[in-house]
């Protein structure tokens, strides 16, 4: 496995919040990284940092082959619908033959066909795959790693969403009883 992308000590902030600190990563082809988190957690801004369409954040991202973007919201081709316009723009990425995907929330605007052969793209693409979504079927199915971000921070969670969602749900309840233990 080759690395694609190291991620060094990265923080990402606001005047009026911290999206995360210090946070540092390696993605090594055939990475799988769904970024997940609440809206306005961040999640845009890093793919953009990863992307080299911002340099709003503190640290350093080392790239070593090309990346390929689709943004959230794709503004060209105002006679497309949606899914049209996300497919373009996917075209578009992969006609560069990157060595890392960033998708930003890829299925907002697909049907069900346009879902389904997505998926199979992410799962049989050559390099790497980093995408935020929230869609949780597709990060289930296609996604092996997850970066979290919450609170300031980013977790990373090696497994499936199911698995993550499974964990936090254990953690919730242990803390619950630690709590009701001390009262």
């Amino acid at each position: 496995m080759s690395l694609l992308l190291r991620l060094k000590d990265l923080h990402l902030s606001f005047p009026h919040k911290t999206c995360f600190r210090d946070f540092s990563a390696s993605v090594y082809t055939g990475g799988r990284i769904a970024v997940i988190g609440a809206n306005g957690a961040g999640k845009t801004m890093l793919l953009k940092s990863i992307a080299g369409l911002s340099d709003l954040y503190e640290g350093r991202i080392e790239i070593t082959g090309a990346a390929g973007y689709v943004p959230q919201t794709v503004e060209d081709y105002d006679t497309l619908s949606g899914g049209q316009r996300f497919n373009k723009a996917l075209s578009t990425a992969l006609a560069a033959n990157p060595d890392v995907l960033i998708l930003d929330e890829p299925t907002n605007h697909l049907d069900e066909a346009n879902r389904r052969s997505l998926m199979r793209l992410i799962r049989t693409f050559h390099g790497a795959v980093i995408a935020a979504s929230h869609d949780a079927e597709l990060i289930d199915s296609c996604f092996d790693t997850l970066w979290h971000i919450d609170n300031g921070q980013i977790k990373v969670f090696n497994g499936s969403y199911s698995e993550y969602r499974s964990t936090l749900s254990r953690e919730r309840d242990s803390i619950a009883h630690e709590i009701a233990r001390i009262k």
